[in-house]
């Protein structure tokens, strides 16, 4: 029986890829300017999938969330608009 040389330490860590800048815009602008953080959102996950950085999630969630964000800015002002022209015809 042959008897392998112990091997001491542990190996080197695991190279971690830098998060995409893109993407950390896109969760932030998406609460602050929400279709900069649609824009952010795919551009960043385009970078992301050329370059294999990390942060593919906020990116998607960014995205997503500018979305919502802006349908429900856009029912809201159209909801505004339509109470303003109904007061305007109201006797």
């Amino acid at each position: 029986m042959s008897q392998q040389p112990a091997q001491y330490g542990y190996g080197a860590a695991p190279v971690q890829r830098p998060t995409e800048t893109m993407a950390i815009l896109a969760i932030i602008f998406a609460f602050v300017f929400s279709p900069l953080g649609i824009v952010f959102g795919v551009i960043g996950r385009k970078n992301i999938a050329r370059n294999g950085n990390s942060g593919r999630g906020l990116a998607t969630a960014g995205m997503w969330l500018g979305t919502a964000f802006t349908a429900f800015a856009i029912i809201g002002y159209i909801g505004i608009f339509a109470l303003a022209a109904s007061m305007q015809t109201a006797p």
